[in-house]
């Protein structure tokens, strides 16, 4: 080898060691988390989630934040909650919003909490601070303090809540109170009070 070409290996070298030496001083280049990591997750950001039933779209979950474990254990945490349900013939037929939901893994029951706010098709609002949604069961309940609103303004209060997940039949646990209005000539004219 002449002493051209040593000259260029020797520089090489150096180039190399000094590289590998200030890539192992640089602790940025590994990344750190803050907190204690106990298993692997996935973490969204502007997501969009769809389920199926065979090949029927039934309903759909929008949000700017979803985390979700990797294990067959703990819960999918999604912030806000935006969620479209739709019916057999695939039209949207409820509007489910709340700032905080979690979620089983397999996405069987969800936890809504805080601003809870339903809307169904035939325009019935649900307002709550925590409800309880059994997807497999397609029943919603709550603990809390529970209004819903009908289309023809009636208003409805109570603690706690049983319902169907369409709200097409629900009752309270206690502490119920009502608002009818215009109730003496709707019962005159024999009209159904609510679900007209």
């Amino acid at each position: 080898m002449n002493r051209r070409n040593r000259g260029i290996w020797k520089w090489i070298w150096c180039v190399w060691i000094s590289t590998l030496f200030f890539i192992a001083c640089d602790s940025s280049t590994i990344p750190v988390s803050d907190d204690l990591v106990e298993s692997p997750y996935q973490q969204f950001n502007t997501a969009t989630l769809f389920f199926y039933e065979g090949q029927a779209k039934r309903w759909r979950l929008e949000s700017d934040y979803i985390h979700q474990p990797l294990a067959d254990t703990g819960l999918l945490t999604v912030l806000p909650v935006n969620i479209l349900i739709y019916d057999q013939e695939q039209n949207p037929t409820t509007l489910i919003l709340a700032d905080t939901g979690f979620a089983t893994v397999d996405m069987d029951i969800f936890h809504l909490r805080g601003r809870v706010f339903i809307r169904t098709e035939d325009s019935l609002v649900v307002r709550t601070e925590r409800l309880k949604w059994i997807r497999e069961e397609r029943k919603v309940e709550s603990d809390d303090f529970v209004q819903i609103e009908t289309a023809r303004g009636d208003v409805l209060r109570g603690r706690g809540l049983d319902a169907v997940d369409n709200f097409s039949s629900f009752s309270f646990r206690s502490n119920v109170t009502g608002k009818f209005p215009d109730i003496r000539r709707r019962m005159e004219q024999d009209e159904d009070l609510f679900f007209r």
